[in-house]
């Protein structure tokens, strides 16, 4: 049997460390297993996907999962953007797992869901227990309950060896392995469904052996009609926390202004900093960096 999980999610939420959570856990427990992330946009809050392979067979297919038996909404404001594709090639049998507070029915309905839909507030969990929102450790521990992949010892193996590999320093390593198993433990067993062959073996495209195309840019690219189209493309469904500047604690200083790598910044006449929160992705990098802490973090749900 081979199981096939795409994760979305968006750049800094650690899409590309649950995806390799869950696998490793998936190698300790003597599966054979395949993961690969793939990036659009090189940047803090963009979107990404990441494809998991799992089987107790040798896999003798890589590249984009197509027809997934589970999708991982890491970010439910993904579900209102078409192009980001996540439920792209999902049927009423494919278990969808949305980090949301919502109930899957209400989750099912608003976004018109076909797949068995799975809610578990996630964000929640990672804010309360690492004051953060990473995702990674907490969403392999929901995935690898909901699908019934590993017992919850060999995910926290799983979890341990990744975030060292990584560099993680052990107090924080500690906290994430507790986060993993309290969403382990949050989350309904439910399994993957049992389908007799992948939906998508039988089409053309798969039948195929990929190539990666080698094409000009003129082919292989976008075709850009007018300059300085970013203006015209919003960010504010990129945020999970906002910036708020307290004008009677800022000193001016020009530095969020400097330093906002989305010019998402600009002075009022009285050279106060205003946020154009149309195009702030909420990085962040503005309070992180203001000496005088005069930029509060500003949950999105909450603002």
């Amino acid at each position: 049997m081979l199981w096939h999980i795409r994760f979305h999610g968006r750049g800094g939420e650690g899409v590309k460390l649950a995806c390799r959570i869950v696998t490793r856990a998936g190698f300790i427990a003597g599966m054979t297993v395949q993961d690969s992330p793939l990036y659009g946009a090189e940047r803090r809050g963009a979107p990404v996907v990441a494809f998991a392979r799992i089987a107790d067979e040798p896999i003798l297919e890589r590249g984009y999962i197509e027809c997934p038996d589970a999708v991982v909404v890491m970010d439910a404001s993904l579900l209102r953007h078409a192009d980001a594709g996540v439920l792209s090639g999902i049927d009423a049998q494919t278990v969808v797992l949305v980090n949301s507070p919502g109930q899957p029915q209400e989750v099912a309905r608003s976004f018109g869901i076909v797949g068995h839909v799975v809610t578990l507030d996630v964000s929640s969990l990672a804010l309360d227990v690492l004051g953060k929102h990473v995702l990674s450790a907490p969403v392999a521990g929901f995935v690898a309950r909901v699908c019934r992949l590993v017992p919850r010892e060999t995910l926290a193996t799983a979890v341990r060896t990744e975030l060292v590999a990584a560099g993680i320093p052990p107090a924080a390593v500690a906290r994430n392995l507790a986060l993993a198993e309290r969403a382990f433990a949050a989350a309904p067993s439910v399994g993957l469904p049992v389908r007799r062959e992948n939906r998508c073996a039988s089409s053309t495209a798969a039948e195929s052996p990929f190539v990666v195309p080698h094409l000009p840019p003129r082919v292989a690219a976008p075709t850009i009609g007018a300059p300085a189209t970013s203006a015209l493309r919003t960010l504010e469904g990129w945020r999970v926390y906002r910036p708020v500047i307290e004008r009677n604690r800022c000193t001016r200083c020009l530095i969020c202004f400097a330093l906002c790598p989305e010019g998402a910044i600009a002075l009022d006449g009285q050279n106060y900093p205003v946020v154009d929160y149309a195009h702030c992705k909420g990085c962040l990098v503005c309070a992180t960096e203001c000496p005088p802490g005069a930029i509060d973090q500003v949950r999105e749900d909450a603002a």
